[in-house]
């Protein structure tokens, strides 16, 4: 990866840790990622010589903590490109770091640029939050300024010609985003990032409890039928609470987390997702349109 020195005041330019081996589930939003972001940064000379211009946006939503800032870091790793990370809600109030931002982005290039909570810069000022509190979070406190907003669109079409710099917006709010966001030469690629399945939900537990000595009375497929709706951060957290309780019963003598451990970190740590929640997302993703989901 190319480096520089310095960054910018609101957002980072960060060395890529993540690699798909360290993510658990999510096999289809991983493959999607390939396609449409490392496949093309790394291999730029193949996709020109068959006339095959990759998107140069992608639109990654799906509930909080489900893995969406960590698949997008694997991106930039897998294509050995350089990752630029910004959290919407940080530069709202400095417009001209968006520029920037994309001018640091042309610098770095190849260059995976990763917008977090992006509906905060681009919302759609008709929406009537349809989603209430009590289903999910609510929309940003903060909301980017009209010309902000049109800031951040004047950069997407200047990065909509390149081919070596892919702008990544994530959000768990796609109900409250301005269409203008996802038309062509923009956002124009959707990967929908659900909650791991129960394939996933074990392959996530295997993960963070890698190195880790294990009672026989633990089982990976009962952990995984008793957090079903869980997502990725909330089993790390389950992971992390059920070793503290461990270590802190037996002391000097731990040697193996055991199935009571898991038990007591399971009644700690709720879910964050519920059937209510995962309705919303369910029909939000079965009202789009399947070709936004392919290269």
């Amino acid at each position: 990866m190319k480096k520089v020195n310095g960054q910018g005041d609101y957002f980072r330019i960060k060395e890529p840790k993540w690699s798909w081996e360290e993510i658990g589930g999510l096999t289809d939003a991983k493959e999607r990622l390939r396609e449409m972001v490392s496949l093309p940064l790394k291999l730029p000379d193949i996709f020109a010589k068959v006339e095959l211009k990759p998107p140069s946006g992608i639109f990654l939503w799906g509930p909080p903590g489900g893995g969406k800032t960590i698949l997008s870091e694997a991106a930039a790793k897998s294509a050995d490109a350089s990752y630029i990370t910004v959290k919407a809600i940080e530069i709202i109030s400095e417009p001209e770091e968006i520029e920037r931002m994309y001018d640091t982005a042309l610098e770095l290039a190849p260059t995976v640029v990763f917008i977090n909570e992006i509906d905060a810069l681009a919302p759609n000022r008709k929406q009537q939050l349809p989603w209430s509190i009590s289903h999910t979070r609510d929309a940003p406190l903060r909301l980017a300024p009209t010309e902000t907003t049109k800031i951040l669109y004047e950069q997407l079409d200047r990065m909509s010609s390149r081919k070596d710099v892919i702008t990544i917006g994530g959000t768990y709010r796609p109900d409250v985003v301005d269409p203008q966001l996802l038309r062509k030469g923009r956002l124009e690629k959707k990967i929908y990032v659900p909650a791991p399945d129960y394939e996933g939900r074990i392959e996530i537990f295997r993960i963070h409890l890698k190195g880790t000595p294990l009672s026989k009375d633990v089982s990976l497929e009962d952990l995984a039928e008793k957090t079903e709706f869980y997502v990725g951060a909330d089993i790390e957290g389950v992971v992390r609470e059920a070793k503290i309780i461990a270590i802190r019963e037996k002391g000097e003598e731990f040697d193996s987390l055991e199935a009571r451990h898991f038990e007591e970190a399971l009644r700690r740590i709720p879910p964050y997702l519920s059937p209510e929640i995962m309705k919303k997302y369910n029909e939000t993703y079965e009202a789009e349109c399947d070709h936004c989901y392919l290269f």
